[in-house]
């Protein structure tokens, strides 16, 4: 199976030998071919990986064709630079949907971006003075007409065949390592669960918008190597159907597989040339093929001959000698956490009245009640989730009340929830190493270059990953899809994710459920760990034995209000509490 960059390389490398000895209309296929590719990559970044559903990718493929087409007839400007130009002009009509894109989701996402390739289809085709209209716009320099030429020299279809296969080869690199980072386990993270994503730091705007970006360069990108290929440009090739082709190429191939977007491409290029017949029922065929490959090979062509993707350079990283980082903790003076009267109102029910606690560091608070007392909703205040209907959340001498969750997180509390958001697709490693996102500092071009700086730091969250591990009984997993795994190890790992990002305060939502007696007791182990690295620690938990070992101290809440401030025993012996939760058996076993 495909699984390693050079065997692309390799049969990209063959592929242009053989077609070079092809004819005229051979190699403008090919050529054809590689472009779709290019255009592939792009809604696979977009849709496959950020899970942002685009139909209007033929607009931003027409204003890259547009631009470089202009560029090079008008004004003379060499083919690489008129390609930037497109790039860069696309990327920013990319960024400037991505807003009222951000805003929306599912269905009303899709309708927003067909609504944008229908306009850009209209303008096109109205704006006569720059496009030319239904008339289109010609004299495009072109290899097949012996009149482009790069830096004063001509450039024929064959020369251009591995120009553009060249692009098509650094962009797969590229996006190889990109997707490899923890920019692009970003993108997985805010497609599978934005709640889980800004939990560990990730911003689900400003990922969605570099999402968008990028995939709109490279479908500009893709545009302006079309452009001098046909040397004519009419609207028709920026219509609804591009868009439809473009998806149905990235659905076919395998949504988040790299290789597969080639395959996608051959199929949607060759097979069209083969059934020139069918051309009049396009859509038709279209829709028939993506019914078959979702009944049939939902993973796409990908699932049958490309190993899975992974997402984490473990294989880059293994001769360097990482240096050990760690975020400082300030200590200030006073409590790490203070929550002062917070009430919570949801349409007239108020979840939490006035509740107010405290927590220092390296102590484990409990926060125990019935279902429905408010504990969660405590959490998600706290976290960032729910903007408090009053009160204050001071975080190291900081109210952080209302802000949002990834910017709570990158002040460095870091939660877990009820049901455990992993991402399933991921390895164990891959999704404990996704708590360390917040602690990056290397850019994006040193994740897309692969630069000694971005290997060295992706070196050392990835010790801090096995060390964890090590401590959660998950080492021997850490290379195991984390979906194929019993749910108690994907508690675990969930658990370990939060651990691993070097937070000072650590909200964990009922992790013990679930968990058999041998994990409870790695589960214990962790805790006492982070304990121990003066961490503050807030464990909503129904599990009393379990809490016995673990907490310092507990907080009872009841219909929303703190009735029980102190510690396990006095909780225990303490009438409201055993009225409200405990019970009458517990009451009976304390005065035994």
């Amino acid at each position: 199976m495909l699984s390693r960059p050079w065997l692309a390389l390799l049969a990209a490398l063959a592929f242009g030998v053989a077609m070079s000895f092809g004819s005229g209309s051979a190699l403008q296929v090919a050529t054809f071919f590689l472009i779709n590719v290019l255009l592939a990559h792009s809604v696979n970044l977009l849709t496959g990986y950020a899970g942002q559903i685009s139909l209007g990718h033929a607009g931003f493929f027409g204003v890259g064709a547009y631009a470089c087409a202009l560029l090079t007839r008008d004004y003379g400007l060499p083919l690489p630079l008129a390609l930037a130009a497109a790039m860069a002009l696309a990327s920013v009509v990319g960024y400037l949907l991505s807003f009222p894109a951000g805003r929306v989701k599912e269905f009303y996402l899709a309708m927003m971006t067909l609504g944008f390739g229908m306009i850009f289809y209209e303008v096109a085709k109205e704006w006569t003075a720059l496009t030319g209209g239904m008339m289109g716009l010609s004299g495009v320099p072109s290899p097949s007409l012996r009149t482009l030429a790069v830096f004063g020299m001509a450039v024929g279809p064959v020369a251009y065949l591995w120009i553009v296969l060249a692009i098509v080869v650094v962009v797969t690199v590229l996006l190889h390592n990109l997707i490899r980072s923890h920019f692009g386990r970003a993108y997985c993270a805010v497609h599978v669960s934005e709640l889980a994503a800004g939990s560990v730091g990730i911003s689900e705007a400003a990922t969605k918008r570099s999402a968008y970006t990028l995939s709109a360069a490279l479908a500009g990108l893709a545009g302006g190597c079309y452009a001098p290929l046909v040397a004519y440009l009419g609207p028709d090739s920026f219509a609804l159907s591009r868009s439809v082709e473009a998806l149905a190429m990235t659905i076919i191939g395998g949504l988040g597989s790299l290789p597969g977007q080639v395959l996608g491409a051959a199929l949607l290029t060759y097979l069209p040339e083969r059934l020139q017949i069918f051309a009049e029922y396009q859509f038709m065929a279209y829709g028939a093929i993506l019914a078959v490959f979702f009944l049939v090979l939902p993973k796409g062509l990908a699932g049958m001959f490309a190993a899975p993707p992974r997402f984490a350079k473990t294989h880059a990283v293994v001769s360097l000698e990482p240096t050990p980082i760690r975020v400082p903790h300030s200590s200030g003076e006073g409590p790490l956490l203070r929550v002062e009267n917070i009430t919570m109102n949801f349409a007239g029910l108020r979840a939490l009245d006035e509740v107010s606690l405290q927590l220092e560091r390296g102590r484990v608070l409990a926060l125990v009640g019935p279902n429905g007392s408010g504990k969660s909703t405590l959490i998600n205040v706290i976290s960032g989730v729910y903007r408090p209907s009053a009160g204050r959340v001071v975080f190291k001498g900081e109210d952080i009340a209302g802000r949002k969750a990834h910017e709570v997180s990158r002040r460095g509390i870091i939660r877990t929830f009820q049901d455990p958001r992993n991402i399933l697709h991921f390895t164990v490693r891959e999704n404990v190493l996704l708590g360390a996102h917040r602690l990056y500092r290397h850019g994006f071009l040193g994740a897309v270059c692969n630069s000694r700086a971005a290997l060295r730091e992706e070196a050392v969250f990835l010790r801090r990953v096995d060390e964890m591990l090590d401590l959660g009984g998950l080492a021997e997993l850490g290379d195991r899809v984390l979906g194929e795994l019993p749910y108690g190890t994907q508690r675990l790992a969930e658990v370990a994710r939060a651990a691993v990002s070097d937070p000072e305060l650590i909200l964990l939502d009922e992790p013990a459920a679930g968990l058999s007696d041998a994990e409870l007791e790695k589960l214990a182990a962790m805790i006492r760990r982070l304990r121990e690295r003066d961490l503050g620690i807030v464990l909503v938990e129904h599990h009393m034995d379990f809490l016995n070992d673990v907490v310092d101290g507990v907080v009872v809440l009841d219909s929303g209000k703190l009735i029980y401030r102190g510690d396990m025993d006095g909780m225990r012996r303490d009438p409201e509490v055993t009225a409200a939760y405990l019970g009458v058996a517990d009451e009976e076993s304390v005065r035994a």
